[in-house]
């Protein structure tokens, strides 16, 4: 059967920006002292909300207000990073434009703050794509909990079990297989290998087609 909705992750899916975040975490950490590197990125930072990560690494810091001036921070460094590199994963306009000519609701379901999500659907003029967002302000519990999917997946008017989630985290992939949906991985920030769990593993939008969608079903 066709799928009921497309449920995308934003970083590292509709953008492969994996490099800048861990450039501005390091940057970040810098300036906090304490050391951070890819495989601690990867571990507890890759597709979590920045409120849960600023948490793990200051865990005495009880002041919500602290916490969310420290995520911002960082998210202010990694705009600045990324804005003069901003591009579309491969494929993925045209992806869309098939997904939408299919009658297929498409929605975006990230940890990422509204802040980062209006920078890259605006930047990049894609906010027309997709017909309902859900950030990381809007769930009590993170990736890989399934809620952003399902609340997405609800707005979309759609269940979650006859939609695909798109992904590229470890805790999102785990996060859609809780929704009870099939998952695409895309190799950005994992080799396929580490991600060889998911229903389907591409490197990047071209060639996937809405047939290659409703053979998951």
């Amino acid at each position: 059967m066709k799928p009921a909705a497309l449920l995308f992750d934003m970083d590292g899916v509709i953008v492969d920006n994996h490099q800048f975040h861990l450039k501005a975490w390091m940057e970040f950490s810098k300036r906090h002292g304490f050391h951070l590197d890819e495989v601690e990125y990867k571990k507890h930072i890759n597709g979590r909300t920045i409120s849960a990560t600023m948490a793990h690494f200051f865990p005495d810091e009880k002041n919500p207000d602290v916490i969310q001036s420290l995520g911002a921070e960082k998210e202010e460094i990694y705009r600045q990073l990324y804005a003069p590199h901003q591009k579309p994963t491969p494929g993925l306009v045209n992806f869309l434009r098939l997904a939408m000519d299919a009658g297929i609701a498409v929605g975006v379901g990230s940890s990422a703050p509204p802040e980062n999500i209006a920078f890259t659907l605006d930047g990049l003029d894609l906010r027309k794509y997709f017909a309902a967002i859900v950030n990381g302000s809007e769930v009590s519990v993170g990736k890989p909990a399934p809620e952003v999917y399902l609340k997405l997946a609800e707005k979309l008017g759609a269940k979650a079990e006859d939609s695909i989630v798109l992904e590229d985290a470890l805790s999102g992939i785990e996060a859609g297989k809780n929704a009870g949906a099939k998952v695409i991985g895309l190799a950005t920030t994992h080799p396929a290998h580490e991600i060889s769990h998911s229903d389907l593993v591409i490197n990047d939008f071209n060639g996937l087609t809405v047939d290659k969608l409703t053979s998951l079903f």
